[in-house]
């Protein structure tokens, strides 16, 4: 059965490392921005919504939207599960693809890879690409995080989870921790040409993060000549070639929430 997909990206101002970060731009184009016109290439998504917060520092991030034309919504800030459902309630979303405004290398292309096999699956709630987040098992970099799931369900974690504060923070979180025999949960083993190893951050927290993503442009337009759209495999020939990149921000420590 096939499901109409829509991303939600999460995206606000406040960050504890890195303020502002998804406004912050590369060759002169938001971060934000680069996400949603990789999204949007996407042959599988009905919609590309950005969740944000009502506190007022977003309102650079909707003056953004608006000048996009990029459907919007306004919630909680700490209370990140309930402002997924919120905006998925409003704009009628009942298989979501969440995405991060942090992944500047967010790709259409595993997007739709994962929305296919999620329809190709029999009554499945949830399915992630990252070994559920466990740093021993994941195969990805930090970055090319995807998570998919219908409303129905992530409204029964909102049940579920008691208010309890991890949960809101982390939306994803109950489904392969608590839940994870509540729910029926699969983790996708993505083919080679879309995996860059986990030993690299793709993903900004910090300023040695964005300097990162910075020089993998800088050294693409060097090769390739141009900006269109960063390839995953391109990117990871890129990083096999220049392998001192990763000094850059390889000692950064990722924070993996626990129950």
């Amino acid at each position: 059965m096939d499901h109409k997909f829509s991303a939600i990206i999460e995206a606000r101002m406040l960050s504890s490392r890195l303020e502002g970060k998804v406004l912050k731009k590369i060759h002169n184009k938001e971060i934000l921005r680069h996400i949603i016109e990789r999204v949007k290439k996407s042959q599988c998504l009905d919609n590309v919504v950005v969740a944000t917060t009502k506190n007022r520092k977003d309102d650079k991030i909707i003056s953004l939207l608006k000048k996009l034309k990029i459907n919007f919504f306004r919630g909680s800030s700490q209370n990140v599960l309930d402002r997924i459902i919120r905006c998925a309630d409003k704009y009628k979303i009942n298989y979501i693809v969440r995405i991060t405004a942090d992944n500047p290398f967010t790709d259409y292309k595993l997007i739709d890879y994962m929305i296919n096999h999620f329809n190709k699956c029999t009554d499945i709630d949830f399915l992630a690409n990252n070994h559920y987040g466990d740093p021993k098992k994941r195969i990805i970099a930090y970055g090319l995080d995807l998570s998919l799931f219908s409303l129905s369900s992530l409204k029964k974690v909102r049940k579920l989870s008691n208010k309890k504060k991890i949960f809101l923070e982390y939306p994803t979180l109950y489904y392969h921790t608590k839940g994870k025999h509540l729910f029926k949960i699969k983790n996708i083993l993505l083919a080679r040409q879309m995996i860059i190893n986990n030993n690299y951050r793709l993903t900004i927290d910090t300023q040695d993060d964005f300097e990162f993503i910075k020089r993998i442009f800088k050294e693409y337009k060097k090769v390739y000549r141009k900006y269109d759209y960063l390839e995953i495999n391109k990117i990871r020939n890129i990083l096999n070639k220049k392998k001192s990149l990763i000094k850059i921000n390889n000692k950064i420590k990722q924070f993996v929430p626990e129950v």
